[in-house]
């Protein structure tokens, strides 16, 4: 027994300790983890530059600082992020939800001097559990039983480019997009829908809000997911695999918008310490190279194949499969197959995630080797 707030499925084993893609339990079982934290731990686990970060910023004797206190690597991480997106002003945060809830509130505010306040959301979509959040979140079963979430949100069906154009009106004020959609079951937007949203945006003046939060910082094998696609979000939220396993969120918004933000207008107290920009500037330069990308785009066609060849062998069980990089989700034919696919799996040495019921979602660290794909692949077919 525990003291912990039943908000999890708590697992039946104790993590002592991880190397690399492996996770050890205290019983001494090996795990090859292809969940990485929730797409989190992007550089695995007991990797150098993150322990070296960390022992770095230890030897400065600080770990926390007033948010308005500067220091070298708030600067450097926000010029990192900046250059290597739109160019926009970062507000750091401690979380991907905490991201989303600047990127709304951001976006409210630039749209009120024009009375516009409407949102488009989209179907399958989740961009966290805060309340704000969950406005712009589809799954009904995170809102039941909280009361009203902030409304003026609409849903567009993904991928459905006449929905869209239905639901646009003067006061819309923002589309919100995953393009890779992580608990929506790895749901890959279309080159086709991603135009069209660039088209109405420019046109009709409305801000696109990219949450990059699972598919970017190298996931998909490019630096965020929405390169893909030709189009450069108003604003965009990033965190998970930002830190590789160190708490921070960042939202990124072009020049236009962030001119009007004034003083006191938003805030948080641990975002951008010094720990936490130290170790993700770190991580951001290790990932953000043309080798590292390149061999996650290789090892994500690898495991795009492999879990093809194995939908192909298990038709039976086996409805879809979709893959982007090292994101990957296998669709069951029904909830319980996918339950004792999962469980079998976990008993065989592979840790992965649940989701939508019926789908296991693939995300190991973007370390991953060829071999240990193969090896993943090996388990979960035995385990079917």
């Amino acid at each position: 027994m525990n003291n912990l707030l039943k908000t999890y499925k708590f697992s039946n084993f104790r993590v002592v300790k991880g190397n690399g893609c492996y996770l050890y339990t205290s019983d001494k079982r090996k795990l090859l983890d292809f969940s990485a934290g929730v797409a989190v731990n992007s550089l695995g686990y007991n990797h150098p530059v993150i322990k070296n970060s960390l022992k770095a910023q230890l030897k400065t004797g600080i770990t926390h600082l007033s948010g308005s206190q500067i220091h070298e690597f708030k600067t450097k991480l926000s010029k990192l992020l900046s250059d290597n997106s739109n160019k926009g002003d970062v507000f750091f945060s401690n979380s991907g939800a905490e991201s989303i809830e600047a990127a709304l509130k951001i976006a409210r505010n630039y749209g009120s001097k024009n009375g516009k306040d409407e949102i488009i959301a989209m179907t399958s979509s989740f961009h966290g559990r805060t309340i704000g959040a969950l406005s712009v979140g589809s799954n009904k079963k995170y809102k039941s039983n909280i009361g009203p979430v902030p409304g003026k949100v609409k849903f567009c069906k993904f991928n459905d480019v006449s929905h869209l154009k239905k639901l646009v009106n003067k006061k819309t004020v923002a589309i919100i997009i995953e393009f890779v959609q992580g608990d929506g079951g790895i749901n890959i937007c279309s080159k086709n829908f991603a135009k069209a949203i660039k088209g109405i945006c420019k046109n009709k003046k409305i801000l696109l809000i990219g949450d990059e939060i699972q598919g970017g910082i190298g996931r998909t094998g490019k630096i965020f997911a929405y390169k893909h696609y030709g189009v450069n979000p108003d604003i965009i939220t990033s965190a998970k695999g930002l830190g590789s396993g160190i708490p921070i969120g960042a939202t990124i918004v072009k020049k236009y918008i962030s001119k009007i933000i004034s003083t006191g207008f938003h805030g948080s107290t641990f975002g951008g310490g010094m720990l936490q920009t130290r170790v993700s500037y770190n991580v951001f330069k290790t990932i953000n190279t043309i080798r590292f990308l390149n061999k996650v785009l290789i090892n994500g066609n690898l495991l795009s194949s492999l879990i093809k060849k194995m939908h192909h062998l298990h038709k039976d069980k086996i409805v879809d499969t979709r893959c982007l990089g090292l994101m990957a989700g296998v669709e069951f034919k029904n909830n319980q197959i996918a339950l004792k696919t999962y469980e079998k799996m976990s008993k065989n040495g592979l840790i992965s995630t649940l989701i939508q019921g019926n789908i296991i979602r693939l995300t190991p660290p973007l370390i991953v080797s060829s071999g240990e794909i193969r090896k993943a692949i090996k388990i979960i077919t035995q385990s079917l």
